[in-house]
């Protein structure tokens, strides 16, 4: 009798056992389930039964702590490449902007250099330039015009001269014409005389 109820516990504990491992190997992936991968090694080795210096655990867990090791490296692996294609997305993405930066700078820079300059004859000169050869242009102008308006002066006043000289030699012209005039009719007149009282003589 107490053998047939040994055997019989015996039987039911065989039975029950894999049901047994299957509840725990349950509980413990619901355990794992809230933890962290190193909280998951920590409540492997606080479940694990210590056999000397060893600690014994079971291959159920070994598994589930395994499996969801892997799929966590797993993600994370798969975190690691989509955060290195975003980085990379964007490293193009910058390597385009500056590229387009560039691009702008450059015609900022020719659009300014239209800006403050002048085009003189042909050629793109800056407006500091532009002004100082259109100052000294004019410097250069008013100087010719003085110089110009000098020599006229000069000259005029070198006709005006000359024709008062010239009306002054005609008029004595004049004079000395008149005189010779009057003394060839005294002349006139005293050969005459001579010649009547040469006449009247003889």
């Amino acid at each position: 009798m107490k053998h047939r109820f040994t055997k019989t516990i015996t039987t039911l504990l065989i039975t029950a056992l894999p049901f047994i491992t299957f509840a725990q190997g349950r509980s413990v992936e619901a355990a794992y389930d809230t933890l962290t991968v190193e909280g998951q090694f920590d409540y492997l080795f606080s479940k694990s039964n210590r056999f000397e210096e060893y600690k014994v655990m079971r291959m159920t867990s070994y598994e589930a702590l395994k499996q969801n090791a892997l799929d966590s490296m797993k993600v994370y692996t798969d975190q690691v490449a989509k955060h290195q294609q975003e980085i990379d997305n964007l490293n193009n993405k910058i390597a385009e902007q500056n590229t387009e930066i560039q691009n702008l700078t450059a015609e900022l820079e020719d659009t300014k250099m239209i800006q403050d300059s002048m085009s003189f004859l042909g050629a793109y000169i800056s407006k500091e330039a532009y002004n100082s050869v259109m100052w000294g242009l004019v410097i250069c102008l008013l100087a010719l015009s003085g110089i110009l308006f000098s020599l006229f002066r000069r000259g005029h006043s070198v006709v005006k001269g000359t024709k008062k000289r010239l009306d002054e030699v005609q008029e004595e012209l004049e004079n000395h014409r008149k005189n010779s005039l009057v003394r060839e009719q005294k002349l006139a007149r005293e050969l005459m005389d001579v010649k009547l009282k040469n006449k009247s003589s003889r």
